[in-house]
């Protein structure tokens, strides 16, 4: 890694664009001008030399800080009062709301620590592990796939009891949960848990403590009060005028016996590759049709191949943050990468990207899929029908965390994938396009069709030591599916582990 090289491209790149007006004034809105940007390429390359720990954050701030000056002079060159530009707090260095130029818009809530501790998932812990944590993993953690029903005169519903698992942190199960007024008609009222009770098989009674932790609408953690023994057999949960349901505990998860595999990655290429997967990903979210677009744009050129709005948010600046990340030598000017990210902008009518690199004629295979979804104009079938899956599986450790998946379920035409992170933790790294490196592995899961999906983090709780975490996949899972696939990939090493799903489903 060569940080005198990255400091020197980024004062380089910001001199270029502040050479040309005409790309200088386009991105993100300052908040001391409405009307000066900083440079899209320009706060994107500064981002990846941040993110991989090329360029330090105050390095960072400070050229950009310059930059947004220097753009502010030419729109407003007399001051508004005593020699300042604004009475306020510059929009870098201030937790405003809105967007924000430079890589403080992409560090935000993040402590100030050394970048060497903030490299894609080599950050500072989220907080100490808990007292007891158990280096290998949870304690015990058993898919369970049962229905708790419930009513009263204003709701009935069920909880869907996903998975048990006992860590240093606690025991707590995983769970989906459906309310319906007396009419039938599905709504979003919370599932009256401090009504119910769980009683395990030596009569002890514990309350059940209700927590969403950050995750998606509909998807909790049960957590039990005071915190059970960690060899009981069984708990009965009990909702007021119900059957009891029974969960065997000495139930057994069947062993993925996952294949790890050695690979190597260099810094720069892994981050190439994650924010390839998010393209992958809002390829949906923006109602790409990718076929039209694809003939759109090799007939045309590229400015008239689809609205600037999408060029802007999907791929901007992609062409200056490979630039970046090879004038920092963390991404070797032969690396495959950047022209399979080439391919991949073009297999997806995305232009204005910049990648000087020609699109590769392959490209990985979970890739490949996702795309063959897209032009087989899959993303307009049916939804995904509701349900939801027992699932409770421990993947080795790669890039320092141990992933414990602990549920699967579809809701509202989305499948969501619940998990525990172990291990440590930077804090958020939020980047452009939504990618957060501070969840540091690559994940994809690949039905028993063939087709591959990817799962990218929707929402996680840290609780020091442990974060609940829900991955999101794309494109959603059917019911019909019996087993998956997941593949993990960090750096170093990749896991691939078969796991059976057993759905449960609403009466």
């Amino acid at each position: 890694m060569n940080r005198e090289r990255a400091e020197t491209y980024l004062r380089l790149l910001a001199e270029a664009e502040l050479r040309d007006p005409a790309r200088s004034l386009a991105g993100a809105r300052s908040g001391d001008a409405p009307f000066v940007s900083i440079p899209v390429a320009l706060a994107r390359a500064a981002w990846a030399l941040t993110a991989v720990g090329a360029l330090d954050l105050d390095t960072a701030d400070a050229i950009l800080a310059d930059v947004e000056l220097a753009l502010a002079a030419r729109i407003c060159p007399e001051p508004r009062e005593g020699g300042r530009l604004s009475s306020g707090v510059p929009a870098w260095a201030a937790g405003l709301s809105g967007p924000r130029p430079g890589p403080q818009r992409f560090a935000r809530a993040r402590p100030r620590v050394p970048m060497s501790k903030l490299v894609l998932g080599q950050g500072p812990a989220s907080g100490p592990a808990p007292a007891g944590a158990s280096p290998n993993g949870p304690d015990r953690y058993v898919p369970v796939g049962l229905m708790v029903l419930f009513h009263d005169e204003l709701i009935s519903g069920e909880l869907d009891l996903m998975s048990y698992a006992h860590t240093a942190a606690g025991a707590r199960f995983t769970a989906t949960w459906r309310t319906r007024d007396p009419l039938g008609s599905r709504h979003h009222s919370l599932p009256p848990v401090e009504a119910m009770t769980a009683t395990d098989d030596r009569g002890e009674r514990y309350e059940l403590l209700f927590a969403t932790k950050g995750r998606p609408e509909s998807t909790c953690d049960l957590t039990l009060r005071p915190d059970p023994p960690p060899d009981i057999g069984w708990l009965e949960i009990t909702a007021p005028g119900e059957q009891a349901v029974r969960v065997d505990l000495d139930r057994r998860a069947e062993p993925p016996e996952p294949q790890v595999s050695q690979i190597s990655l260099s810094i720069g290429e892994h981050l190439l590759n994650r924010i390839a997967e998010r393209l992958l990903t809002l390829a949906p979210e923006h109602q790409l049709d990718p076929s039209r677009q694809l003939a759109a744009f090799r007939s045309a050129p590229a400015r008239r191949a689809q609205p600037a709005g999408l060029v802007t948010n999907l791929a901007a600046g992609l062409g200056a943050t490979v630039a970046a990340l090879e004038a920092a030598e963390v991404l070797s000017p032969h690396s495959p990468v950047p022209a399979r990210l080439a391919a991949l902008c073009a297999s997806l009518g995305i232009g204005g990207h910049g990648i000087a690199a020609a699109p590769a004629p392959d490209l990985p295979e979970p890739w490949l899929s996702m795309l063959t979804h897209y032009h087989r104009r899959k993303p307009d079938a049916a939804p995904a029908g509701d349900g939801f899956a027992a699932v409770a599986a421990a993947l080795p450790e790669l890039e320092g965390i141990r992933l414990v998946l602990l549920g699967l379920h579809n809701f509202d035409g989305g499948t969501w994938m619940d998990a525990l992170a172990l291990g440590r933790l930077p804090g958020l790294q939020q980047g452009p396009l939504g990618v957060d490196m501070a969840f540091p592995l690559s994940m994809w899961v690949r039905d028993g069709a063939g087709r591959w999906h990817a799962a990218r983090p929707a929402g996680w709780s840290d609780e020091g030591g442990e974060a609940a975490l829900t991955l999101r996949l794309t494109p959603p899972l059917s019911r019909s599916c019996a087993r998956i696939e997941v593949l993990a990939t960090g750096r170093s090493a990749e896991v691939r582990a078969t796991l059976p799903l057993c759905w449960g489903y609403s009466p």
